[in-house]
């Protein structure tokens, strides 16, 4: 057991029981634009294996998988005050349905007791709280440690470990809790403003939750609808529209979404669904870059033109162009060889973005292994050779962002062959 012993996944959030009304989603994708139909298939597409997921992983009755989907909406929509209680309750769910059964079975294998739920989740409040603590937490942390050792070490399968078992159940409540607030309201994103109302109130509900399965369907829907709401449709939304993302339509998603998990009124089959979404990630994907950057390319192609009437360089069928610094006398690698090598990268307009020469450390890599642009050049390139390569986009990384190098971006690189690694 680790110092700070308390770690939440990032999994999923919880919720509270309700009978929703809320209706299901339609979509209508005749005459769709291509993000409304991106949407739906998104959400076909994340929905692939979350039934098997929610009966293996999470202990769900399916019987109830009406009371699921009204979670779902129930989650997707919750405000700051729902989303704080939601968030309590899924942690308290996760300490009473997983955490404590698995200290549990590590710990008293074989032996004639069991852990206090009560108290560990009395410790666990009241190390979340900062209050009512029947100990400090550096000494909660210290007991949890030692009590777990000494019950290890009891093989005694008889003993009344009872007052042993009371204490440590607390004391490893508490311990859990160390970290706690940072993470719920820096990487869960619960307002602070209901951290010791909501939130708690949550955790002691969501401890306690297990025994209704109908209850449990419609908590677990609202797990999914928060991980849904706060981490999947922004994650897909900025990945695929940037700063436009209004253009993603969440009605359609969740229509998708629910239609793949429950398996009715699907309109299309979910493997059409996840080929659909591959190509139309791509397409308006490029389509955004080549609103936002398409000059990048033709500054590109003009800057290749005006390199190739140079005196000196090279300009291959491909694209590529290249000029010889330094003539090596030695072999010329294949592109399955490893070779190694001196280089620097810079844009067009001269911003340097990597160089082993500023770290003072050559890099090896194999031939193969880099951008198109490089393995043409070093299966050229004889051992001992520098040269400078100008890259064209289509060679280099393409429509890919990777900050400083923006999409459609033509490279230049100056390349020091050193030598082909055996």
């Amino acid at each position: 057991m680790k110092k700070t012993i308390y770690s939440v996944a990032l999994t999923l959030a919880a919720g509270v029981f309700a009978s929703c009304g809320t209706s299901v989603p339609k979509a209508n994708l005749k005459e769709a634009s291509k993000a409304d139909t991106l949407s739906y298939v998104i959400g076909v597409s994340q929905s692939q294996g979350l039934k098997d997921y929610l009966v293996a992983r999470m202990d769900m009755d399916t019987t109830y998988m009406d009371q699921f989907v009204n979670g779902v909406l129930e989650g997707v929509n919750a405000d700051a005050k729902k989303s704080a209680y939601y968030c309590g309750l899924q942690i308290g769910q996760q300490e009473a349905n997983q955490v404590l059964p698995n200290i549990s079975g590590d710990l008293l294998a074989g032996k004639n007791g069991e852990l206090n739920k009560k108290e560990y989740i009395a410790g666990f409040v009241a190390g979340a709280t900062e209050a009512y603590q029947k100990m400090e937490p550096a000494v909660a942390q210290e007991t949890a440690m030692r009590l777990m050792e000494a019950i290890k070490e009891n093989n005694d399968s008889t003993a009344n470990l009872t007052a042993e078992l009371d204490t440590f159940s607390y004391a490893m409540g508490m311990a859990r809790t160390q970290g706690l607030k940072d993470y719920v309201l820096y990487r869960m994103g619960v307002d602070s403003a209901y951290y010791a109302s909501e939130f708690i109130k949550g955790v002691k509900e969501g401890a306690k939750a297990k025994e209704n399965a109908k209850k449990g369907a419609f908590l677990t829907g609202i797990q999914i609808g928060q991980q849904v709401e706060n981490q999947i449709i922004p994650g897909v939304s900025r990945d695929v529209f940037g700063e436009n993302a209004d253009k993603f339509n969440k009605n359609n998603f969740l229509a998708g979404f629910i239609a793949g998990t429950t398996g009715k009124g699907l309109i299309m089959h979910p493997m059409m669904a996840q080929q659909d979404a591959m190509r139309l990630i791509e397409e308006l994907k490029n389509e955004r870059f080549e609103s936002e950057f398409g000059d990048n390319k033709a500054q590109g192609v003009a800057f290749l033109d005006s390199i190739a009437k140079t005196e000196g360089v090279v300009k291959l069928e491909s694209g590529l162009c290249y000029k010889v610094i330094t003539e090596g006398k030695g072999a010329v690698p294949a592109n399955t060889d490893k070779v190694k090598v001196h280089y620097r990268g810079t844009l067009i307009d001269g911003t340097e973005f990597d160089s082993s020469y500023s770290r003072n450390e050559p890099t090896t890599f194999g031939a193969n292994q880099v951008i198109a642009g490089w393995t043409e050049a070093l299966t050229l390139m004889p051992v001992g050779s520098k040269w400078m390569l100008y890259i064209p986009q289509e060679l280099a990384y393409g429509s890919r962002d990777l900050g400083q190098i923006k999409p459609f971006s033509t490279l230049v690189f100056e390349v020091e062959l050193l030598e082909i690694v055996k």
